[in-house]
């Protein structure tokens, strides 16, 4: 019988659990030594797996694992000044460095994880950050700050302390976001998830429950940052990890309502939270004031000026196809008649030499729709339109009028005008290749007229002219015939 093999991710949460209790039931350097093993394990399955190159995009998990031997470093610096010595707090700057050197890394990591979907999701994950980083001033306000006031900590400190639990909250809220939204990818999100917030967890319970007569904290934190760095290997080694890299299509981004509710919401929570403070306390926290408006309100302009970008091409893709045919990209009638009017109305002023009117049917289209369906219709008619559209030039104007129906305006001299019909004319006889071998003629009747300078006609006029003198081109011709006959 084949032996099932334990998956990894769940070795790494039975190990975590056995570290948490061992943690629990012991003292000592036994239980630095459980600190450093929760760092240091998780730091080595990450560099394990890299190692075998089985994490995509790299990048990020390098950073969680430097993050993760920093945090060991710290924790060995434990080990040794309070496990293995006689000292109740570490003292030098090594360990301090290290633990502010693994927070930065294992943020920075975790940011690097969520960048390609914060690229596609249509803005919503730096809405929750926003969302989140908010209620992180809250949280600040009512429980971490009095806290730290209690303990008089030095202001870098407290700088310190205010930053970690504003980024952790945003990245918390937009990891949650990705978990919600992100099935393949949900597992993987939530360890990362949990990493994140035991994280935040952690923090504040340590803030909490400072002793200020012997620098420590409660013991029961332990198993906090145990679980925080356990849940980052299981997200390094979980299969779903395989989905951080395929973050999906763009997400639809439009401006509402609700979106700029929250922007709002997000600006506004901080003055009030300084009325507040000053209403009950009378002395304002200046230090969350400023560094989360720094925080935020470049987000929200970032994310309000991407929506209004955002806004704007949809604008313009509206505006476009309000002027512009769907299945060739010429101008519509609705465009056609528009410029043809005005061209007329300098050339009524004698602002222009005159305007030159074609119009195009194309030949056979109706045996072509029969014999070989209407996808092989739509690709004589797109075939014919480009082909006019190259001979006319960019000083035209070429649309589709509808069906078979082209016509094209140009603002021309007599010369012009005659170069212009003979372009358009040669370049309409010919055949469109279909695939699979099928070849049909592409042939159109073609009708012209002509509005000198100083002239005065209107648009409806000179187009009835032009089809007219279409329908007198129409008349039996051995082209047209050609294309009615072999369209097979």
């Amino acid at each position: 019988m084949e032996r099932r093999r334990l998956p990894a991710h769940l070795g790494v949460a039975l190990g975590g659990m056995l570290l948490c209790v061992v943690y629990a039931v012991s003292g000592g350097w036994v239980r630095s030594t459980v600190i450093v093993l929760a760092s240091g394990a998780p730091a080595a399955v990450v560099l394990a797996d890299l190692a075998r190159r089985r994490l995509a995009r790299p990048a990020p998990w390098w950073c969680l694992a430097a993050g993760l031997a920093a945090l060991t470093v710290n924790g060995v610096v434990w080990l040794v000044q309070v496990g293995l010595g006689d000292r109740l707090v570490v003292e030098g700057p090594l360990a301090a460095w290290a633990l502010l050197t693994g927070y930065v890394l294992v943020l920075v990591g975790a940011v690097l994880l969520i960048t390609p979907f914060a690229r596609r999701d249509g803005g919503t994950l730096v809405e929750a950050g926003v969302a989140w980083l908010a209620s992180a001033s809250v949280l600040w306000v009512v429980l971490v700050h009095p806290a730290l006031v209690r303990q008089n900590v030095p202001d870098a400190e407290r700088f310190n302390t205010l930053l970690t639990v504003l980024l952790v909250s945003g990245i918390a809220g937009m990891v949650l976001r990705l978990a919600i939204v992100n099935r393949p990818a949900r597992p993987a999100l939530l360890y990362l998830l949990a990493a994140v917030s035991f994280t935040l967890l952690g923090t504040v319970a340590r803030v909490q429950t400072y002793s200020a007569a012997d620098g420590t904290s409660a013991s029961w934190l332990g198993p906090v940052w145990i679980v925080a760095y356990g849940a980052l290997a299981a997200a390094a080694v979980h299969p779903a990890r395989a989905a951080l890299t395929a973050p999906g299509e763009h997400a639809p981004d439009r401006l509402s309502v609700k979106r700029l509710s929250v922007f709002g919401l997000a600006l506004g929570l901080n003055p009030v939270l300084a009325g507040i403070q000053q209403a009950l306390h009378g002395d304002v926290d200046w230090m969350l004031l400023t560094v989360s408006t720094l925080v935020i309100v470049p987000l929200v302009v970032v994310r309000i000026g991407r929506l209004v970008h955002r806004q704007e091409e949809a604008e313009a893709t509206l505006a476009h196809h309000a002027t512009h045919d769907e299945l060739t990209g010429l101008a519509n009638r609705r465009a056609a008649i528009t410029h043809l009017g005005d061209a007329l109305a300098r050339a009524a002023t004698a602002a222009s030499p005159g305007v030159a009117v074609l119009f195009l049917d194309i030949d056979g289209l109706k045996v072509v729709n029969d014999r070989h369906g209407h996808r092989a219709g739509d690709a004589v008619i797109c075939a014919v339109a480009r082909r006019v559209a190259r001979a006319a030039g960019t000083g035209a104007l070429v649309a589709r009028l509808g069906g078979d129906e082209l016509l094209v305006v140009a603002e021309a001299s007599p010369e012009r005008r005659d170069e212009l019909v003979a372009a358009v004319r040669a370049v309409v006889r010919g055949h469109v290749d279909l695939g699979g071998g099928a070849r049909v003629a592409a042939t159109a009747a073609l009708g012209a007229t002509w509005v000198g300078g100083g002239e005065h006609a209107t648009a409806a006029q000179v187009i009835a002219d032009a089809d007219r003198a279409m329908y007198a081109d129409k008349r039996p011709r051995p082209d047209a015939r050609e294309s009615a006959e072999h369209g097979a």
